[in-house]
């Protein structure tokens, strides 16, 4: 007998098509266990539900409609009446989503940016930026794809919520890259800082070129498809980049690769774009068809 159990926390939320919950309904019947599993989706989201509705006025003010549907922001969800309400939200959210991404993910980050850095900082002024544009870009790419992973509970927590997850994707992107670059530039900082024959502002635009496309790329294979899909590809092209120089890979791929860790105009708007793509379809991702069984 295979029992919807991926199913319920969306079938709580009444956001499941009508036949998808139609027949949930039918196995629900004749599946105690499934039915008390829903039972509780059910309070879980009544409860969330009630307790946003009591925390804010039933009629919001006409302009804090006007902005919460141009930042896509459920209107309940703004506090009227309180000075940088949609500030607090976004901050709300972005600090729980530190707690969620793993403390893991942020020490990584921190010391391989810092070893990359420090080993950077005794090359010669030449040299320092491309050893940086090596480290920063990869660590900022697997540190998205990472935070694009699954979360057990939470996932099925947000299935059952009004909590977009669209908000949540971006969220989380804007986080990790956040937290990345900040870490970035402070290394930087500390390497140009005691040399007097390395810029800032190069050094940065040096790592920050070749960022921006390959976590666009990690974050749209790591939402459309899987986080380990997106790792790995970003992996594969590090790898090239480091045999670029050498004879062991084909010459025809150099440009290839110079114009990832170099890009111009162009390939930023497109990474931009890739990365309004993977939002926009991130509720399409994952999603399964619904399979019950007759009791």
């Amino acid at each position: 007998m295979t029992h919807p159990t991926d199913a319920l926390p969306a079938y709580a939320a009444g956001t499941l098509p009508p036949p998808a919950a139609a027949e949930i309904a039918g196995h629900l019947q004749g599946c105690a266990p499934c039915r008390a599993d829903a039972a509780s989706w059910s309070t879980l989201a009544s409860g969330v539900r009630t307790a946003t509705l009591a925390a804010t006025p039933q009629d919001p003010p006409p302009f804090a409609v006007v902005r919460a549907r141009l930042t896509h922001v459920p209107p309940r969800y703004v506090p009227a009446g309180r000075p940088f309400g949609a500030a607090r939200i976004a901050w709300g959210l972005l600090t729980r989503q530190l707690r969620l991404v793993g403390w893991r993910v942020w020490a990584v980050a921190v010391v391989v940016i810092a070893a990359g850095a420090g080993y950077a900082a005794s090359a010669p002024a030449n040299r320092a930026g491309d050893l940086l544009s090596l480290v920063v870009p990869l660590v900022a790419a697997l540190a998205v794809a990472a935070a694009c992973g699954a979360d057990g509970e939470a996932a099925e927590l947000v299935r059952a919520t009004p909590t977009s997850t669209r908000v949540l994707v971006l969220a989380r992107l804007t986080l990790v890259l956040a937290v990345t670059v900040g870490v970035g530039t402070l290394a930087s900082a500390a390497m140009a800082w005691p040399r007097g024959d390395l810029a800032l502002a190069e050094l940065f635009v040096t790592w920050f070129g070749p960022l921006v496309p390959l976590s666009a790329l990690s974050f749209a294979l790591a939402v459309l498809w899987r986080p380990e899909i997106g790792a790995a590809t970003v992996l594969v092209c590090w790898m090239l980049r480091l045999l670029a120089p050498t004879a062991l890979l084909d010459r025809g791929l150099a440009p290839v690769l110079d114009a990832l860790w170099r890009p111009g105009p162009a390939l930023l708007l497109g990474a931009v774009a890739v990365t309004f793509a993977a939002v926009v379809l991130a509720p399409l991702a994952g999603r399964r068809p619904v399979r019950v069984a007759s009791s």
